[in-house]
């Protein structure tokens, strides 16, 4: 049958391939067509012609400030959500995300700032590259040899916490290697020193363990670069990094058919936006089932909303993240965020609802009395809750969601006349959109 290319596929490939939509983008893709959309997307172009760049860092304004400072989390956290708002290529952002979780490192125990940043732009460069350059570069990545104490690991006093990772999260998981194989891998990547007053990765060849090894049924005087070989040798490896990418931007079960498939493409191909151009071409990826399947992480909750509603980036914004459990930059662990039902705790919960008020309040009668919130029947009550509904990105409710919203609608606005009334009426119907089960979820 093939696939339809209507706004449910256009705003199911945006929802898991950016955060949030806006009709200009579904009114783009859709004219692009399904193949062009997926091109753009994953060669970083822009899916509207002639969008706006994003501002630099030091263009960026926030809450009134005239600059940030970039020595500041909680500012660098503002600007990520700026990118994650308003950049012309979503899906790098979203891999950006996707990286940083995948390679957990927080500033709890890094403590800078300016190299968590730098990190990201590691994340960033290498959002749609080859995973195995990436998974070279994040060992001589300052914040994560702070994070996971590389500089203690030296000839003679192996320190395993990278080694040990670089298996169990980044490329194997639990199951596929042994412990003596963690202390031999720990041996070769030995002689790798971040100086912190000089700002500078460096290779000590005298901390260097240069005796033979045997990692993985491997031998030989392995180094760095040796460990990053054998685990490419690895089976496990693409299946491990199938399931994460399909978890992420897929679904929770995927089939192990899907898995193998997705892992054969990491095998062939050379760049992970090669892999992820031939999953959102997929059937597979657009079926029923999967649609509106995924709890959005608290980024995607935040990002999307204030997209739709086409509001300016403010601290409290970011803080809000924190408070549903996603802080940028400070993730939880080694192993990152859960995800999942996790998103929906009773405080996570709790935050989103308090986020949707907020921004709801935040809503002026100009913005409100515009066509984007202003139905074109304004005396059906249907008609009010679609339009809110497409705003959010939302292209199904639930009958008990759409009841509950029909008879607001029908009490707050088609039966009020007085202005503020109806300002206060619109208010609440997007309020209550934005805390609906359908707006939880993509």
């Amino acid at each position: 049958m093939g696939i339809q290319w209507t706004n449910k596929e256009v705003v199911h490939l945006l929802l898991r391939a950016g955060f949030g939509v806006t009709q200009e983008e579904i009114a783009a893709c859709l004219a692009l067509g399904r193949v062009e959309t997926v091109r753009r997307l994953v060669s970083g172009e822009a899916l509207i012609d002639k969008s706006p760049k994003l501002a630099s860092f030091d263009e960026f304004h926030a809450d009134g400030k005239k600059a940030l400072d970039p020595l500041l989390l909680v500012d660098q956290q503002m600007y990520w959500l700026y990118r994650m708002v308003n950049s012309p290529t979503p899906l790098i952002e979203k891999m950006t995300l996707f990286w940083h979780g995948h390679f957990a490192t927080a500033n709890y125990k890094v403590k800078d700032a300016t190299l968590m940043v730098r990190q990201n732009e590691l994340f960033r460069k290498y959002a749609m590259g080859n995973f195995k350059e990436l998974l070279t570069e994040i060992g001589k990545d300052p914040a994560m040899m702070i994070w996971l104490d590389v500089n203690q690991n030296k000839k003679g006093k192996p320190n395993e916490n990278y080694a040990r990772e670089v298996m169990e999260l980044f490329t194997l998981g639990i199951g596929h290697y042994t412990e003596m194989d963690v202390k031999e891998s720990a041996r070769a990547f030995t002689g790798w020193i971040y100086n912190k007053n000089e700002h500078k990765v460096n290779y000590n060849a005298k901390q260097h363990d240069n005796d033979a090894k045997t990692l993985l049924g491997e031998s030989g005087k392995l180094d760095a670069n040796d460990v990053i070989d054998i685990l490419f040798h690895q089976r496990a490896l693409p299946m491990f990094l199938a399931t994460k990418l399909l978890n992420y931007l897929a679904t929770d079960n995927p089939s192990e058919s899907w898995i193998q498939s997705v892992a054969g493409l990491i095998t062939q191909k050379n760049t992970i936006g090669e892999v992820l151009q031939e999953l959102f071409l997929s059937e597979e990826f657009y079926a029923d089932i999967h649609r509106l399947a995924l709890i959005k992480a608290p980024a995607d909750y935040v990002a999307g909303i204030l997209k739709s509603c086409n509001l300016a980036v403010a601290k409290g914004h970011a803080q809000a993240l924190r408070k549903m459990g996603q802080e940028l930059f400070v993730p939880p662990d080694v192993a990152g965020w859960r995800g999942g039902t996790s998103w929906l705790t009773t405080n996570c919960l709790l935050a989103r609802y308090q986020f949707a008020e907020g921004v709801a309040k935040q809503m002026n009668g100009q913005q409100l009395n515009s066509s984007a919130f202003q139905p074109i029947q304004v005396e059906s009550p249907m008609e009010w809750v679609r339009l809110y509904a497409e705003r959010m990105g939302i292209t199904e409710l639930s009958e008990q969601t759409q009841a509950s919203l029909l008879a607001y609608a029908d009490d707050t606005l088609v039966h009020t006349t007085q202005t503020k009334q109806k300002l206060t009426g619109m208010r609440g119907l997007l309020q209550l959109v934005m805390i609906s089960p359908e707006a939880q979820m993509k």
